[in-house]
């Protein structure tokens, strides 16, 4: 058995090949171009595979993005495309690919992988220790004869245009503007923003660009995926969807769990008719692996502060997996991190820890807590960041 290990550039065609078989037969799309910053040829080395018979039977991705809530900053590993070929199932080779990810995260100091799947495949990934969280978003329903639930304001509709650089600017400069989303460079903004079968409308008054919005008609992009900028716009700009008939019969519209302006719209027009993510076309249930305690709460300091705020007291968290010990201590506004063992101790599976910090997927078995811990953890988590679905992989 050859890995796991990087892919070399000669296999690349063979897995994306592959892939596209297995998961994009009659769609006429390619994870290439679905999923460009996977498949950036720079990006192989965090593709890991293993090869039998002269042939890649496994393949397993990892994406490394950073996450902004507020002040706090994440990095996370983004896990896509896990693949086996048909004739090498069960003999753990993907398992086997999946925990290479798990020590190239560990050795970039990654606290957190993220991944989108069926309810079918949760064992798979919970034998290697994620966990599947409560939702993390929202879709709404809206059909075309909606489009008076939204005001159209006095905005100019246009479409974006990479090639224009204000454009590309004014777009990049609205996104960077919210407070919760996934950091993105200009690359990654230029490669985002060229998917096939999604396009972009902006709202733009008195020469001003307002506001984005970013629409889509593939099976994994589909619908209203992302939004930035004056919410007054953003509603002009959904009315402009509707009015035109962008989508035959409506469409969805997916939103992060985090507040943002399109969430905003969509609740006023339609208040109480959001339904979990989980129930929206091309989305998944999402799982979460937490690979370091210590680096986790130290990139979410804000959160936990925030979180805490009155509080006073202290709790020790174990992972029973991998014995990391980690101790918060609430009080005067301030919180503490540290690896040293105190006497209150809460002692949790991964999975278990996953489920108490992200929020728990439902008909899992609620989380051992009592006494002073529990109030502790239960005021501060769970913790949410935001994925709009353009970030998706």
């Amino acid at each position: 058995m050859d890995g796991p290990r990087a892919c070399l550039p000669e296999e690349d065609i063979e897995i994306v090949d592959l892939i596209n078989a297995l998961f994009r037969e009659g769609t006429g799309q390619n994870v290439r171009t679905d999923y460009p910053l996977l498949y950036d040829p720079a990006m192989l080395h965090n593709r890991r595979v293993i090869k039998l018979d002269g042939k890649v039977v496994a393949h397993v991705p990892v994406l490394a993005r950073e996450v902004v809530v507020s002040q706090d900053r994440l990095p996370i590993g983004l896990i896509s495309a896990t693949l086996t070929h048909p004739d090498y199932r069960r003999r753990g080779l993907a398992s086997r690919c999946l925990l290479d990810c798990v020590r190239i995260m560990d050795k970039n100091g990654w606290p957190v992988s993220v991944l989108w799947t069926a309810e079918a495949t949760f064992p798979f990934y919970q034998n290697s220790g994620w966990e599947a969280v409560s939702s993390q978003g929202w879709v709404y329903r809206i059909r075309n004869d909606e489009a008076h639930l939204f005001s159209a304001g006095s905005f100019e509709i246009i479409p974006y245009d990479r090639s224009e650089h204000r454009h590309v600017e004014a777009v990049r400069r609205l996104h960077d503007a919210e407070s919760n989303r996934v950091e993105r460079s200009s690359l990654q903004h230029d490669a985002l923003f060229s998917l096939p079968m999604v396009g972009t409308l902006m709202a733009v008054e008195g020469g001003r660009v307002a506001a984005y919005l970013v629409y889509g008609h593939s099976m994994n992009k589909p619908g209203l995926i992302e939004a930035g900028g004056d919410r007054d716009a953003i509603e002009s700009l959904v009315r402009y969807v509707l009015d035109e008939g962008l989508f035959e019969n409506g469409t969805q519209v997916v939103v992060p769990l985090t507040p943002t302006g399109l969430a905003r719209v969509l609740e006023k027009a339609k208040p109480a008719s959001a339904r979990p993510v989980e129930e929206a076309a091309g989305v998944g249930f999402q799982m979460h692996r937490i690979n370091s305690l210590e680096r986790l709460f130290k990139s979410i300091q804000g959160h936990l502060r925030r979180r805490s705020a009155g509080l006073e007291g202290e709790v020790c968290l174990v992972c029973t997996d991998s014995g990391e010990t980690v101790s918060l201590r609430f009080g005067s506004g301030n919180v503490s991190i540290s690896t040293y063992p105190l006497p209150i101790q809460v002692r949790l599976s991964r999975r278990q820890l996953t489920q108490l910090i992200f929020g728990s997927y439902p008909g899992l078995p609620p989380i051992p807590l009592k006494g002073s811990a529990k109030m502790l953890l239960e005021q501060v988590f769970p913790y949410y960041f935001p994925v709009w679905e353009l970030d998706h992989c």
